[in-house]
This record gives structure tokens, C-alpha cells and sequence, in this order.
């Protein structure tokens, strides 16, 4: 989809860090042809299902030295913490923030206070609908600069 907007998520990502947001996200994308793709660097407990709703791309696993070039080959606009449970760091933002990009994550635990702290990135409502997610996504890619290179 040329011009879509591309959120990537990245690592190993399960229940905790956010797995049914995606497919919700990616089912209400395919349901209202959404303008938006999530790409995950890293895997997931069932690509499978993700990738079959036309709207998610799952690189597969990766080494640590290999996520920020593979994050910029994605051609992403924004990135994604779409944890559901708060963390106490978050090695995946920091790669994200290296790859270039903001990154929009719930306000939970220390994600959101790095992204509050720094700037670089969108707070969510915890809770919030698919359709509001996407819609949400898609304007925070209209209004990001520009995709890193």
C-alpha cells in the first residue's frame, strides 16, 4: 500500500507486550481500509494470524547488533511500545529512539515516563479503541518529519 503509514514494533512480542492490541489494530485496519501497516521486528506467538489480516509484516528474530539497520529497512514512519503491562525500562525503545524514530506507547510505568522525559514520542490512553489506535497512528505518521534513511 503506497503511502500507507508504517508503525514498527519491536522484539519478542507477547500478550504482555501488547500482542492483541496489534491484532485488533490490524483487523479494524483491514475491516475499514485503514492506510496503515505494522511491522514487527522480531516475532510473535502466532504471525501467522497477524500477517493474515494484510495489515502486519513479522521480520522474524534477529541479533541485538542487527535492530537498528533492520528497523531502517522496514522504512518505518513511527514506532510502537504497545506493552499492556508497565516496564521498568525497555530495551525496545531505546533501539527504537536509535533507529530515529518517536515511538507511541500507553501510559504505563517507565515507557511512558522516558517518553514524557525526552519528548520523543506520543502518549496512548490504556483502553483506547482499535479504530481510535489507528487513527491515532495514522496522524502521528502524517505529522512525523520524515522516514529514516
Amino acid at each position: 500500500r503506497p503511502g500507507a503509514c508504517r508503525g514498527v514494533v519491536v522484539g519478542a512480542i507477547g500478550k504482555e507486550k501488547g500482542d492483541d492490541v496489534r491484532l485488533a489494530a490490524a483487523r479494524e485496519a483491514r475491516e475499514q481500509g485503514r492506510p496503515i501497516e505494522y511491522v514487527i521486528v522480531g516475532h510473535t506467538p502466532d504471525d501467522a494470524t497477524l500477517m493474515e489480516t494484510g495489515h502486519v509484516y513479522v521480520t522474524g528474530s534477529y541479533r541485538e547488533e542487527e535492530a537498528t539497520a533492520l528497523i531502517r529497512a522496514q522504512l518505518p514512519d513511527y514506532g510502537l511500545i504497545p506493552s499492556i503491562w508497565p516496564e521498568t525500562w525497555c530495551f525496545a525503545l531505546g533501539v527504537t529512539w536509535r533507529a530515529g524514530l518517536n515511538a507511541a506507547a500507553f501510559d504505563l510505568g517507565a515507557v511512558a515516563d522516558r517518553i514524557r522525559t525526552t519528548g520523543r514520542g506520543h502518549i496512548l490512553s490504556l483502553g483506547i479503541s482499535a479504530a481510535q489506535f489507528n487513527v491515532i497512528l495514522i496522524s502521528l505518521c502524517q505529522h512525523s518529519v520524515e522516514r529514516p534513511s
